[in-house]
C-alpha cells in the first residue's frame, strides 16, 4: 500500500481518490482498488480516510473482494474498541425499535448497513433471538454482541442462522447453530391480531417473513367478503391475513407440503375458516385457472428471489412479466394484485416497467393503487439502492 498525504495509522485506511468522493456521496462498499493506503488484514475495526487524511468515518475491513465496508460516522480520531462501537450501535437500533419489543413481537432490530453494522441482521421473534452475520468482523465481535444483546433483551435463546452464501465471500462457514440459552424449535408472535409459528433453526431467512408486516396488513384491510389467492405462500402469512380480514375464502399455493401443513395448522389455531391449500408449480397452478376460467377478488404474488446476481436480471425480468400477466389474466372485475420482488438487482422502476408491460394488451383496464416496501424495521440507506431490496405494487382491475 501507498504512502503519501494523511498516510493511515495501523487502525486506519485510506482511499483513493475516485473512491472517497463515492464514500462523501454515501455509498458503503469499497474493493481492493479502492483502497490507498492501510492494512486490509486481519478483518478489523478502523477508522476511513480520504485520499488527502480527512476523516470518512468508520469501517470494516476484509481479506476478500469486497475490502471495506462504511460503518457510518464516529467521534474522535481513532477506532474504538469492540465492545464500545458494537454496544453503542446495538443500543441506537434497539432504541429505534423501541415500540416493537413486547412479548409477542416479531421485528427486525438490525438492518446490516442502516443501522451502521454492514454485515449484521438481527431478528426478534418475542423470547428469541435470530442473527445472521456475513461480516468477519462481526463474526469475531459476537462475544460482545451477543451478551449485550441478551442483557438488554432478556432473550431466552439466541441462534446464529449462517447458512447464506454471502458468507463464503468473507471465508466464513455456513452453519446454523445455537449461540445462547436453551434451543427453542418453534416461537409464537402476534402479528396485526394473527399468531404466527415461527421456526428460527429451519424457516425461510431467519424463520419468518417480517418484511412483509406492512402488506400483510394491507391485505387483511382489503379482504372482506373477497376470495384470496396465496401464491408463493410459504406458511399462508397472507391467507391468514385474509382470513382475518373477512375474506370469503383464501387458497395457499406452494410446492412445499411442509409450508402448507404449517398454513393449516397456522389457520386452526387461530380459529380462522376457509382456507384450502394447493401442493403445485405456481406457473402450472395458474395456466390451470385461466383454462377453466377461475378468477380470485384478491391475488397475492410473492415469488423468491428470481435474481441473486446482476447475471440473472435478464432472466428474471422474463419471468416476473410472464409470472404478472397470468396473475393478472385470472384477477377478477373490481379485484386486486399485490405483487411482489424480493430481487435486490430487479430495481424499483424496473419492476414497475416489467408489472406495466405485463399488463399492455389485456382486454381491461389496470390501475396502480399504491407502492409498498418493508416495515420501518428494515430502513432503506437511501445512499445504498440495494438496500431497498423489497418492492410491493398494489393494482386493481377496476369494475
Amino acid at each position: 500500500m501507498s504512502n503519501g498525504p494523511g498516510a493511515p495509522t495501523p487502525d486506519a485506511v485510506r482511499l483513493c481518490a475516485q473512491a472517497s468522493g463515492f464514500a462523501r456521496r454515501g455509498q458503503p462498499w469499497f474493493y481492493r482498488d479502492d483502497v490507498a493506503g492501510g492494512e486490509l488484514a486481519p478483518s478489523r475495526l478502523v477508522r476511513v480516510r480520504d485520499e488527502l487524511g480527512r476523516d470518512l468515518g468508520l469501517g470494516f475491513t476484509s481479506a476478500g473482494r469486497l475490502a471495506l465496508r462504511l460503518a457510518g460516522p464516529w467521534p474522535g480520531d481513532g477506532a474504538p474498541d469492540r465492545e464500545t462501537f458494537f454496544h453503542a450501535r446495538l443500543q441506537a437500533a434497539v432504541a429505534r425499535r423501541s415500540g416493537q419489543l413486547g412479548p409477542d413481537d416479531g421485528a427486525r432490530l438490525v438492518h446490516g448497513e442502516a443501522d451502521g453494522l454492514p454485515g449484521l441482521v438481527v431478528d426478534r421473534y418475542g423470547p428469541v433471538l435470530v442473527l445472521q452475520s456475513t461480516s468477519a468482523v462481526v463474526e469475531g465481535a459476537l462475544d460482545a454482541i451477543v451478551p449485550f444483546l441478551v442483557g438488554r433483551l432478556g432473550a431466552e435463546s439466541v441462534v446464529a442462522r449462517n447458512d447464506v452464501p454471502a458468507r463464503r465471500h468473507e471465508g466464513l462457514p455456513a452453519e446454523v447453530r445455537l449461540l445462547h440459552g436453551r434451543r427453542i424449535e418453534a416461537a409464537a408472535i402476534v402479528e396485526h391480531g394473527v399468531g404466527h409459528t415461527v421456526r428460527p433453526f429451519t424457516g425461510h431467512k431467519t424463520g419468518f417473513y417480517l418484511d412483509q408486516r406492512p402488506a400483510r396488513g394491507l391485505v387483511r384491510e382489503l379482504a372482506a367478503g373477497r376470495t384470496v389467492l396465496d401464491l408463493f405462500s410459504y406458511q399462508g402469512g397472507f391467507s391468514l391475513a385474509a382470513l382475518a380480514g373477512g375474506a370469503r375464502s383464501a387458497t395457499a399455493v406452494d410446492q412445499s407440503a411442509e409450508a402448507l401443513a404449517a398454513a393449516a395448522a397456522g389457520a386452526q389455531r387461530n380459529g380462522l375458516t376457509g382456507l384450502t391449500t394447493v401442493e403445485a408449480d405456481v406457473f402450472d397452478f395458474l395456466r390451470q385457472q385461466r383454462e377453466s376460467g377461475r378468477q380470485a377478488d384478491l391475488v397475492v404474488l410473492d415469488p423468491p428471489a428470481f435474481a441473486k446476481s446482476r447475471r440473472e436480471v435478464e432472466g428474471a425480468s422474463r419471468g416476473y412479466r410472464d409470472l404478472n400477466r397470468q396473475a393478472l389474466r385470472v384477477l377478477a372485475p373490481g379485484g386486486f394484485l399485490l405483487t411482489c420482488t424480493c430481487s435486490h438487482h430487479v430495481e424499483p422502476a424496473r419492476f414497475e416497467e416489467l408489472v406495466r408491460q405485463a399488463a399492455a394488451g389485456l382486454p381491461f383496464r389496470i390501475v396502480l393503487r399504491q407502492r409498498l416496501g418493508a416495515g420501518p424495521d428494515h430502513p432503506v440507506l437511501l445512499t445504498h439502492p440495494g438496500s431497498e431490496y423489497l418492492k410491493v405494487l398494489l393494482l386493481q382491475r377496476p369494475d
